[in-house]
C-alpha cells in the first residue's frame, strides 16, 4: 500500500518513443521502416537497421521510460526476420547500458551503467540489471543501449536490432471490469474482492474481459484458480493494437501471472482499456471455469 500512495502522490509522465544514433533509409520500403521506432515495435521481422558504412561498434538505442526502477532488459540482438535475415546481418555482442535520470529541467544525469556479453542466439535474451530508481522528477528517464562489439554478418555490412524491452520492477496495483463475456460484469465481483475464499464461476471452456486500471501501467494480470474447477490454461491478452499469448502452468492454487504487452519499449505501458481472453482451460471436476482472485502488477503511474 505504500508504494501505490507514492505514486499516487508524486505521479509520472509516462513518455514513449525510441531514437537512434543513426538509421538505415528505408527507400521504398519508407522512410521510417528501419527506424528506432521499429526495436520498440514488438515485432521480430522488423528492426533498427544502421546505414551500410557505419562501424555498427559505438552506435547506439535509446528508449524512454517513465518514473519507476529499471529491473532487466531484453535484446533480440539481430534481425530476427528469418535464420537468412539474422545471420546475414551483423548481431550486438557486447552492449553497454546506461541509465539516466531527467530533473524537472529534463537535464539527464546518469544513474548506471553495466556492460553485458550476449550469446549469439536467435531469440529474446534477458539479462538482470543493478535495480535503479528513476524518480528524482517528473519526467522519468532514459535506457541507453551502445554496441561494444558484434558478430559480423554473413552478407551484409550494418547491424540490425530487432526488438529491445526494459523491465520496471512492479508493485501490486488494482484493475476494474468494465465488460465480462460481453455482458453485465457483475459476475466478476468474487474475483475483485480480495477473499480469496469466493471465486467468480464463469461457464464454458472459454471467457472475455475488459479491464480498466486507473492511471497504472499495467504489466502483468495473475489468476487465482478454484480448486475442482476448470483453471485457466491459454491465456491472451491485448492493449493499444499488441497482443501477447501465455500458456499458464497448471497449479491447483496459485497464482499464475500472464503478461501484458508493453507498448513502449518499456513493460507497464498498457493505460486505458486492456483485453483478455481465456482462450482454453485446465479441466477441473466441475465444469466452469473458477478464478477466485483476479490481481494485477503495474510499473508506474501515470497522471489522468
Amino acid at each position: 500500500m505504500r508504494t501505490l500512495l507514492l505514486f499516487a502522490l508524486v505521479p509520472t509522465l509516462a513518455w514513449a518513443g525510441a531514437k537512434g544514433s543513426s538509421t538505415e533509409k528505408g527507400g521504398k520500403l519508407g522512410a521510417n521502416y528501419w527506424s528506432a521506432a521499429s526495436a520498440i515495435d514488438g515485432k521480430v521481422d522488423t528492426a533498427w537497421l544502421v546505414p551500410g558504412e557505419s562501424p555498427n561498434r559505438g552506435e547506439w538505442l535509446e528508449i524512454d521510460i517513465p518514473r519507476g526502477e529499471v529491473d532487466k532488459i531484453a535484446i533480440y540482438p539481430g534481425f530476427g526476420k528469418s535464420d537468412e535475415t539474422y545471420g546475414d546481418y551483423p548481431r550486438v555482442k557486447q552492449m553497454r547500458v546506461d541509465i539516466f535520470a531527467l530533473d524537472d529541467d529534463q537535464n539527464a544525469k546518469q544513474v548506471g551503467s553495466t556492460t553485458l556479453d550476449v550469446p549469439d542466439t536467435r531469440e529474446m535474451q534477458v539479462f538482470d540489471l543493478a535495480d535503479t530508481k528513476i524518480d528524482a522528477g517528473l519526467f522519468g528517464g532514459r535506457v541507453r543501449l551502445s554496441i561494444v562489439d558484434i558478430y559480423d554478418g554473413e552478407d551484409y555490412p550494418n547491424i540490425g536490432v530487432s526488438e529491445v524491452l526494459v523491465y520496471m520492477k512492479e508493485f501490486d496495483a488494482k484493475v476494474k471490469v468494465t465488460a465480462l463475456n460481453d455482458g453485465d460484469p457483475a459476475a466478476a465481483a468474487d474475483m475483485l474482492d480480495e477473499n480469496p475464499k469466493t471465486a467468480s464461476k464463469l461457464s464454458g471452456t472459454t471467457a472475455t474481459m475488459s479491464l480498466e486500471s486507473s492511471g497504472f501501467g499495467i504489466s502483468t494480470i495473475g489468476f487465482t484458480p478454484v480448486k475442482d474447477l476448470a483453471r485457466p490454461k491459454t491465456v491472451e491478452i491485448t492493449a493499444g493494437n499488441r497482443t501477447v499469448t501465455t500458456v499458464l502452468p497448471d497449479k491447483a492454487t496459485e497464482v499464475q501471472w500472464a503478461t501484458v504487452p508493453g507498448l513502449n519499449g518499456y513493460t507497464g505501458g498498457a493505460f486505458g482499456t486492456i483485453e483478455v481472453k481465456i482462450l482454453d482451460v485446465y479441466p477441473g471436476k466441475l465444469p466452469e471455469i473458477g478464478i477466485s482472485e483476479l490481481k494485477a502488477r503495474a510499473t508506474n503511474f501515470e497522471a489522468i
